[in-house]
């Protein structure tokens, strides 16, 4: 699927947070209104998941951009996917809550899991259109608690790829 301009195309983070906002509260059975990204700002509802993609790297080699184009561009970026899973702390329960979505959320991005890749009943890949996903890998995950707010930050490397089809046409 051609993007409709290269803004959109080019706008990695929020395509990236706008697919895993679907998949993360599926897979977690939160409210869409509980799945957040980087740039949402709303209330502070808790249980709460927030997403952040941070681009990195352009990936060398330079690629045939596709779509009959014979011109090279990069189209394979590096990038981490940050997910904060953060719950109420002082609830009777809470820290069974907190390591069950943990937990949902690494199950929701395991290499093989139906997440980037899932269809959401409006055509093939059309949760996240532009890109293939080559490489997802956990980093670490880094927990704490700030007054009454149970918090893990769980990190994961991700390589993208623009598919040929993606590049718009002007």
């Amino acid at each position: 699927m051609a993007a409709p301009n290269l803004t959109t195309l080019l706008d990695f983070e929020t395509n990236v947070e706008d697919a895993a906002q679907i998949f993360l509260s599926t897979e977690t059975g939160l409210a869409a209104t509980n799945v957040n990204a980087s740039l949402d700002q709303d209330d502070l509802e808790l249980p709460r998941i927030e997403v952040a993609f941070e681009l990195g790297d352009a990936l060398d080699p330079p690629d045939e951009k596709g779509n009959a184009q014979s011109e090279l561009e990069y189209r394979k970026y590096s990038g981490t996917l940050n997910v904060m899973v953060m719950t109420r702390g002082s609830l009777d329960g809470s820290q069974t809550q907190h390591r069950e979505l943990r937990a949902e959320v690494r199950a929701a991005l395991l290499l093989n899991a139906d997440n980037f890749t899932t269809l959401d009943g409006a055509g093939p890949d059309t949760i996240l259109p532009y890109y293939d996903v080559n490489y997802l890998r956990p980093t670490g995950t880094q927990y704490q608690v700030e007054g009454d707010v149970a918090m893990s930050a769980l990190s994961f490397q991700m390589n993208l790829c623009i598919r040929n089809d993606a590049w718009p046409s002007a």
